[in-house]
Formats: C-alpha cells, sequence, structure tokens
C-alpha cells in the first residue's frame, strides 16, 4: 500500500503540472518571459577576452579577480579580498570559493594560474615578476618594481578569467567558457549573439533566462526596431535624433548616467600659430562648450567638469578646467599677439591669415554637429576653421602621425579607475604614444606618480598632473559621455554603469514585468 500511495502522489503531482487550474493559467500569462532582445551597433567581434572580444558584453561570460561596480569603483569578483604591501612589492588575492566555471571546472589558484600563463606580456601584467600559490585559493604577487596600480589592471576586461579547459597550447581557447551569469551560446557574426543564464553563477541565478543582441549599426533602424517592438532595448551610441524622438515617446525610458569617457579636442603645438599658447588659450575663450553640449547633445553628453569624467572621483582636480567662455578675452589674447582684424572678419598677422582646419570623424553624427558649432563660433572671433571629416581608420592615422591643426576625437587610454596609464602611455609624457604635451615637469611628476603607494599623495600629484597640463592648454575637453540605454518601461532593476566597458553589468538584475 505504501508503494501504491506513492505512486498515486506522484501521477497527482504530474496530473496538476499537466493541467493547471484556470487561477494558475492566468497567473502565467501574466509573467512575461524572461528574455531579452538588444539592438546593439557593434558584432561580438572574438570568444576571447584577451583577443578583441566586445567588451561591454564580455562581462555577461566572464569575470576577472576584480571587476568595476555601476560606480566605477574596484569591486571584488573572483577574488573576495586583497592587500597590498606598504612598498608596492606584494600583493595578496584571496579567491572565492565554491566557484565553477561554465564547464563545471572549479575555480582556484590553479586555474587562474593557467590564465595568467596564457596572457602573459598583457600590460595589466607586465609589471609581474611572479605570482606564487601558497594555498589552493590566494594568490601572491611578487611585482617587478613597486607597483600600486595591480588591483586596477586586473580589473581590465581582458584579464578576465576562462576555463582552464578550453585552454591551447598556444594561448588561445576554443570555446567561449567563463564563470559568469550567462553562456554564450549563439553567434552569428554581424547578425547576433544570444546569451543563456548560468544558474550555477556564484553570484546568484539571473532573473532573465535569455538575452539576444542583435547588430543593428544604423542609429535609426535601432531606433525604428524599437519601435515597432522587434527589440527591448537599444544603445543609445551616438543616436541623437533616436534619443530626441524616443524620450517623447510613453513606451519608452531611458536609463543613463555619466560615463568614464570624455571627449576632447587636442592641439597640434608642433604647427603656427598653434604652438602658441595665448592662441589656443584665446580659441579656448571663444568656446562656449557648456551650452553647446547642452544644446546639441541632450542625453548623450555632459558639459566638461573637469579634466576627466566624475566618474574619477576625488582624482579629478576640481580647479582644473577649460578656459571660461568670454568671447571679448578671446578677442583681446589674439590682439595682444597680433593678429587684427583683416578682410571678411578672419584676423591677420602681417599677410597671414587666422586659418585652421578640425579634424574628426564623418561617421560621427555628435563630433560633426559639434564641429559646425565650433567653426561658427570662431569666426565669432575671427578663426577661419575648415572642417575636416574623415573616415574612423583614417582618423587613427592622423592623430598618430600629427596630421592635424586640431583634431576633435575621444580622451583613451583610460582601461580603469585609476588613469595614470592615460598620463604615460597616452599623451602626456615623453614615453607616451600620441605625445601632444610633454615637458620635463610633467615627466617628473607622472614619474613621481608610478611610484608613488600613498592614496592621498597619488591624489595630490593627479591634480598637479592635470594642472600642468591644462595650464599650458594643449587640449579642451568637450564633453563628458552618458552611458545610454533606451528601453520599453516594463524592464526595471537595470542600472547603467559609468565604466563605458561595463555598460551591461546589471542585465544580471534586470526583470521583466508585464506590459
Amino acid at each position: 500500500m505504501k508503494k501504491t500511495g506513492i505512486c498515486v502522489a506522484a501521477l497527482c503531482a504530474l496530473t496538476a503540472a499537466a493541467y493547471p487550474s484556470p487561477k494558475a493559467q492566468k497567473r502565467a500569462a501574466a509573467q512575461p518571459a524572461q528574455e531579452l532582445v538588444i539592438g546593439d551597433q557593434f558584432d561580438l567581434r572574438h570568444i576571447d577576452p584577451a583577443q578583441g572580444m566586445l567588451d561591454d558584453t564580455q562581462i555577461l561570460v566572464y569575470n576577472g579577480l576584480v571587476e568595476m561596480d555601476s560606480q566605477f569603483r574596484q569591486a571584488p569578483a573572483l577574488a573576495e579580498s586583497w592587500t597590498m604591501s606598504e612598498d608596492g612589492m606584494v600583493w595578496t588575492f584571496h579567491l572565492r570559493k565554491n566557484v565553477t566555471f561554465h564547464d563545471g571546472t572549479p575555480w582556484n589558484a590553479e586555474a587562474a594560474l593557467a590564465n595568467f600563463k596564457r596572457l602573459d606580456g598583457y600590460p595589466g601584467l607586465s609589471d609581474t615578476e611572479r605570482v606564487e600559490t601558497p594555498d589552493p585559493y590566494t594568490l601572491v604577487f611578487q611585482m617587478k618594481h613597486p607597483t600600486y596600480t595591480l588591483s586596477s589592471n586586473l580589473a581590465r576586461t581582458a584579464l578576465s578569467m576562462v576555463s582552464p579547459q578550453v585552454i591551447q597550447s598556444d594561448g588561445s581557447i576554443t570555446k567561449p567558457v567563463g564563470s559568469g551569469p550567462y553562456k554564450l551560446t549563439k553567434w552569428e557574426r554581424d547578425r547576433e549573439f544570444v546569451f543563456e543564464a548560468y544558474d550555477g553563477f556564484w553570484g546568484g541565478p539571473p532573473h532573465i533566462r535569455k538575452i539576444t543582441f542583435k547588430v543593428i549599426t544604423d542609429p535609426q533602424a535601432r531606433a525604428s526596431a524599437l519601435e515597432a517592438g522587434e527589440i527591448d532595448m537599444m544603445s543609445g551610441y551616438q543616436s541623437l535624433p533616436a534619443v530626441k524622438r524616443l524620450a517623447a515617446d510613453p513606451r519608452f525610458q531611458i536609463i543613463k548616467t555619466v560615463q568614464n569617457t570624455s571627449g576632447a579636442l587636442f592641439y597640434n603645438l608642433s604647427r603656427p600659430p598653434l604652438d602658441n599658447k595665448a592662441v589656443r588659450r584665446a580659441i579656448g575663450h571663444a568656446l562656449d562648450l557648456n551650452t553647446m553640449v547642452a544644446n546639441l547633445l541632450p542625453g548623450l553628453a555632459s558639459p566638461p567638469s573637469g579634466f576627466f569624467s566624475p566618474a574619477y572621483g576625488d582624482l579629478v582636480n576640481p580647479q582644473v578646467k577649460n578656459p571660461s567662455y568670454d568671447l571679448s578675452r578671446a578677442k583681446a589674447l589674439l590682439e595682444e599677439n597680433g593678429w587684427t582684424s583683416g578682410p571678411g572678419g578672419v584676423r591677420v598677422r602681417g599677410s597671414q591669415p587666422l586659418r585652421l582646419t578640425l579634424t574628426y570623424g564623418a561617421a560621427n553624427a555628435e563630433h560633426a554637429l559639434l564641429a559646425q558649432a565650433i567653426q561658427d563660433a570662431l569666426r565669432a572671433a575671427g578663426v577661419d576653421l575648415a572642417l575636416n571629416p574623415v573616415e574612423a581608420a583614417a582618423l587613427d592615422d592622423l592623430e598618430e602621425a600629427k596630421n592635424y591643426d586640431m583634431i576633435l576625437t575621444d580622451q583613451s587610454f583610460i582601461p580603469t579607475d585609476d588613469p595614470s596609464f592615460h598620463y604615460r602611455r597616452g599623451y602626456w609624457h615623453s614615453e607616451s604614444y600620441y605625445k601632444v604635451y610633454t615637458s620635463e615637469p610633467l615627466d617628473r611628476l607622472i614619474n613621481e606618480l608610478e611610484i608613488t603607494m600613498d592614496r592621498e599623495k597619488r591624489r595630490a600629484l593627479h591634480w598637479d598632473i592635470q594642472r600642468e597640463i591644462m595650464d599650458n592648454a594643449p587640449v579642451l575637453i568637450v564633453y563628458h559621455r552618458n552611458s545610454l540605454r533606451l528601453a520599453k518601461k516594463n524592464i526595471r532593476n537595470f542600472s547603467i554603469s559609468s565604466g563605458c566597458w561595463h555598460i551591461n553589468r546589471a542585465l544580471k538584475d534586470a526583470v521583466i514585468d508585464a506590459p
């Protein structure tokens, strides 16, 4: 009888599951499928985070030891905690336990070593002499020299950890197997890529079970797909007309925050008359960038508030800013330096007219709008500015070759929350890539920052470096870009990240409500 009772109970359970009550059917019908479709402008590019996989989606599949939270601050991930020795020569990371990769492989110090071996020579690890494993859940980094930025470097998405089982002898990987909240289950190049929930995720199962990214490069086409219900969310990158239109539609919401990246206008200091600091400062005084950005890029960007985005917190010197808008001062500076009013309102010095060229990316609609506004504003100061829109690849080449007068582009070389790399490797050191402006005093400050381990002293050095740069006027910070998503109103619990590589991080927490 006992055996029969069990069979009857099991049969009842199966029957209830197969034939739910009308109330249960109604409740189930009211719950929307937790599946999200996103229109994005970029393809996935690769399955390997170290080989160019799309940064803002790879964080759904992979974790690093350290990651950036929504406020662009370091947060524990596969490492629960870490410490740096006073001299910056030894870093100790305590690893998270009870974590598995998507293929069931356990995460531990051995798995970490397999990853560091394949990533040997990567810039974020180049300061490391060796990595020791005193126990299965501890990593000790012995550094080549004092290094304050190791935890920041390890937060680079390219240094995410993959399952050791998919690592080949040459360091490549055979499958996209990480430890993140989602598994990559489909990729049709330049069409779509699909992620499905990993219920074994150490942070708990994600609410949304499936996320499909549709590659829609044209922002107007993305907006049309959202309006037609073909997608649930879209990237707002270079989507000004779409943002303006959809902001007025009650079916949609705009989710945004100030991003860690900024737009910048660099001067070529080797070309007259831009070799004259007074001329550069005059140009800065002639441009009302606050009004331009607010009027031309509503929602897409915030007016420039400092040398870096506010996402960098107290590392941004609050006293260091662009020259204030003052057209009278701009004209006076030019007059004082021999640039007098000439034919057609264009200033001249001797027989030389004050003519310059502004180069920018032709496909960047926001930069095109700003370039036109800059041209108009400089005309009022007596500067004849020609516009030179070029393709993206040509823009990079011209910037590297210094073949421009003024160039409007993104302020880069800032991979994580500490912008030291931006100074030394990007623009402002004699060993930097672009060398927009360098000097012996600036080199000394940047070199000192590299070997300083005290946080408050480092903050003071950041402030001094920014002041030294802006006092010499080699750049104008044009705007701070916003991270932006346009989405249906029934998507909640999705807070967009300040980090441009972490925009999709909070999708694991998002929920889709009934419309």
